[in-house]
């Protein structure tokens, strides 16, 4: 039996989610609420003790990073080839995107999330100078993404969908909790100068649905009630 751990509010999380779900896979699903502080609980960090979501577990065999284990569930399940093709050339198109993912997309877009949003909902300490220097480096990957992932084919590795749409667009996806953020641009604001994301990001959500909205309604629900508190915020000062 295959396991996976996850939270809907960890965008990774959803993307394995989503991939199961589309692909209609037998796998099991366990949340693990982070906020709540179940990746620090003794029992979550013996299996896993990287402590981090999401996290996939088949027997004793133990396998953290969502990268990782979208690659291999792809690999083990028998998935239609575009999601994690067989071909060492296309293969190499998505496991580029997949390596550039970490260090751009998810550096940037959870970093401006964390301290716009989530680390202070949280009371956690932020840094709106970690917030503004992530809020740069993501206009730099939303412009490389218009500029050279999509500059040619309507998917990052080309004409299918593939894992790391997956990946990217559930990342992205986070960032409509700006809509209730204290200060800053919101989500449509951000994206207005980078029409091909836009239009892309569509295009994986249409291709995955009705598990894309499914999978996605706990967090923008979560958005919703960030942006009835900011406007209800700026309505007290009127």
């Amino acid at each position: 039996m295959t396991t996976l751990y996850i939270d809907m509010m960890s965008q990774p999380s959803r993307a394995c989610v989503i991939f199961c779900r589309v692909n209609n896979l037998n796998v099991e699903e366990k949340v693990v609420n982070i906020a709540k502080g179940g990746t620090r609980s003794d029992e979550y960090r013996q299996m896993n003790p990287l402590g981090k979501l999401p996290c996939l577990q088949e027997s004793d065999f133990i396998l953290p990073e969502s990268a990782s284990i979208l690659r291999y569930i792809a690999t083990t399940k028998g998935t239609p080839d575009h999601w994690y093709p067989r071909d060492p050339q296309q293969c190499a198109k998505v496991n580029s995107a997949l390596d550039w993912y970490h260090g751009n997309v998810r550096l940037h877009a959870a970093g401006l999330s964390w301290h716009r949003v989530i680390g202070k909902n949280m009371k956690q300490p932020v840094s709106e100078g970690q917030a503004k220097a992530h809020m740069t480096g993501l206009q730099t990957t939303l412009q490389t993404l218009e500029q050279y992932w999509l500059a040619h084919s309507p998917f990052l590795a080309g004409n299918d969908i593939s894992v790391a749409d997956l990946l990217y667009c559930c990342e992205l996806d986070q960032l409509c909790l700006l809509d209730g953020a204290e200060q800053g641009p919101t989500m449509t604001e951000l994206f207005k100068p980078f029409p091909k994301t836009q239009e892309w990001m569509v295009r994986v959500a249409e291709s995955t649905e009705p598990h894309w909205t499914t999978v996605s309604s706990f967090l923008h629900k979560v958005a919703q009630r960030g942006k009835e508190r900011k406007l209800k915020a700026s309505q007290a000062k009127l």
